[in-house]
């Protein structure tokens, strides 16, 4: 199937990158080695240079230290118990025992790339205010604002790593926090301290697209929006965008306990993106369901993901029914079936459709993840079929989260279950009354709702949860010691501040 060009012109920004105003090469802008900064005046002589340095950032996102494996489908969800890890012989057996060296292990490359990017991320915002001119007001705010967000967002995906428990210990040091593109050791700052720099990123990112950031009034613009609009200001849910930003206000505030906070810009994501317009919708049973061209991501519903050309690499590495029991990551035959509600199973199209019967190496029949496994979503006549997109999406943040937030943290018991069976609704599954405990039922959902995606880890996390579910049986706990959740400074960190 060959894509239309009409759609891979639009998406080129988000896919690779294209330097239109300089030959200088962007991969040695994101190289810190380089000391040639006099590229960085060629490359924000436009707003085209500007956006080809975001966009370096975003595709970045991708690397395996980051989106591309560490903090999506591949080292929390081990943590988060949801593999069958325990052979010996298994590749993952010591991380998904909480083994120190393991646990290190996996982490070290995600500090570095993330301070790596950081660097790029700050001097495109002090390019953004010493180069204004260059920029129109629509592209100033935008580009601010989605710098500040990522530099949020990467500072958050850290501390949640390098943090504390912040229920038990918001005043332990455990980061530094980088506000500039100096190259330079920063001090270890409380978690507390940590927190509010993050909040006030985004904060600031969500104050600059209010009023100019596209998705308020025209949604995510997934596909031709006509006449008149650059192709950069389209296809937003692969941007931190406006609501992408409020979300991960919502899921930062609850993180720290600011339960109030998370309620309040949960609401307000649901009411402007699904009720007040239509921008972000759940997923129709039709795109969930129709053989051989699921939309197993559920495309219309994530506000923020990225677009990973090779995402087909991660099911056949990862889950294939190709792989051997040494490497592949699979849950318990019982645990499948348990994840999900007897009575309602065979109606949710997470079981149906996000798992799949296949034969192992050794002829057994077993059901398999298939998430990410490629489809066939182009449409249209043959000589012209169009890619829509979901074959190549990482989720990030999803709207079914905020529903979920809303689940826990309203006082109203009303409200609280409407939220978590609209949800339910959503993927085909009855409505529960309020006779069960409610935050049994959240838990339950979001242990459902984010395989694959690395987040039911960072759930256990700031509740300090003494007991998770045992990988072996999902009826079963396995008792969770603090230093399960800790992780130490890499090594290399430590020696640069002389430090045991």
């Amino acid at each position: 199937m060959k894509f239309a060009s009409k759609l891979l012109n639009k998406l080129k920004c988000l896919t690779m990158i294209v330097l239109v105003t300089t030959v200088v090469s962007c991969d040695s802008w994101l190289d810190l080695g380089s000391e040639d900064r006099i590229m960085e005046n060629t490359l924000f002589s436009s707003q085209a240079g500007f956006m080809t340095a975001l966009n370096g950032v975003y595709i970045e996102l991708l690397n395996s230290n980051l989106y591309g494996g560490t903090l999506s489908y591949k080292t929390f969800d081990i943590l988060a118990q949801y593999y069958d890890c325990d052979k010996d012989e298994q590749t993952w057996q010591k991380l998904s025992t909480f083994d120190q060296t393991a646990k290190k292990g996996q982490v070290a490359g995600l500090w570095s790339k993330a301070y790596t990017l950081l660097v790029n991320v700050n001097t495109i915002i002090e390019a953004c205010d010493e180069r204004k001119d260059v920029l129109n007001s629509e592209y100033y705010h935008v580009l601010k604002g989605e710098a500040l967000a990522l530099r949020g967002l990467l500072h958050f995906e850290v501390f949640r790593v390098f943090g504390p428990i912040y229920s038990l210990d918001p005043e332990t040091e455990c980061m530094p926090y980088s506000e500039s593109s100096d190259l330079k050791v920063r001090p270890l700052l409380k978690a507390s301290e940590v927190a509010k720099l993050i909040m006030d990123d985004f904060k600031a990112a969500e104050e600059l697209l209010k009023d100019y950031d596209p998705v308020i009034e025209k949604g995510a613009l997934w596909g031709d929006e006509g006449p008149g609009l650059p192709n950069d200001m389209v296809y937003r849910s692969l941007r931190l965008n406006y609501y992408a930003v409020k979300a991960y206000i919502a899921r930062l505030a609850l993180y720290t306990g600011d339960k109030e906070t998370a309620l309040t810009y949960a609401r307000q994501v649901i009411k402007e993106t699904q009720e007040d317009n239509n921008w972000f919708p759940f997923v129709t049973r039709a795109a969930a369901t129709t053989l051989s061209k699921w939309d197993r991501v559920y495309k219309t519903e994530i506000l923020f993901g990225l677009y990973n050309l090779k995402r087909a690499d991660v099911y056949e590495s990862t889950f294939s029914n190709k792989l051997g029991e040494k490497v592949i990551l699979r849950p318990t035959d019982a645990n499948i079936e348990n994840l999900y509600e007897e009575n309602t199973r065979m109606n949710d199209w997470r079981y149906t459709e996000q798992w799949m019967t296949l034969k192992d190496p050794d002829g057994n029949e077993k059901k398999h993840f298939v998430k990410y496994m490629a489809v066939d979503d182009t449409e249209g006549p043959d000589d012209n079929k169009v890619s829509q997109g979901y074959t190549y999406l990482m989720p990030v943040m999803r709207i079914s989260e905020m529903y979920l937030i809303v689940a826990e943290c309203s006082n109203n018991e009303v409200e609280a279950f409407d939220h978590l069976n609209r949800l339910r609704a959503a993927r085909g599954v009855a409505k529960v009354n309020q006779t069960l405990g409610l935050m049994d039922l959240v838990e339950a959902e979001f242990r459902r709702e984010f395989i694959g995606e690395g987040q039911l880890f960072w759930f256990y996390k700031r509740q300090n949860r003494a007991q998770i579910p045992s990988s072996k049986d999902l009826n079963n706990m396995i008792t969770m010691e603090k230093s399960f959740y800790l992780f130490d400074l890499p090594q290399d960190e430590k020696d640069k501040r002389g430090v045991e």
